[in-house]
């Protein structure tokens, strides 16, 4: 997963080609916010792939995940 502070997901958040939008998900932690790296190779992001690309991946675990901070 692409790993986001809450000030870059809210950056990133709707971004995309007309009829996508990228929707960063919080980690249970509440500071910690994910997107797919899948979104890295999808051309509807093209337009973000550089400064997706240039922030920090790792796994996460299942029980991570939570509600929206």
């Amino acid at each position: 997963m692409i790993i986001l502070t809450e000030e870059q997901a809210e950056l990133v958040r709707g971004q995309g080609a007309p009829g996508s939008r990228l929707e960063p998900l919080a980690l249970a932690d509440g500071v910690t916010w994910v997107l797919p790296e899948a979104v890295l190779t999808d051309p509807a992001y093209e337009a973000q792939h550089a400064a997706l690309a240039a922030l920090p991946t790792r796994m996460v675990e299942p029980e991570e995940y939570g509600g929206e901070a």
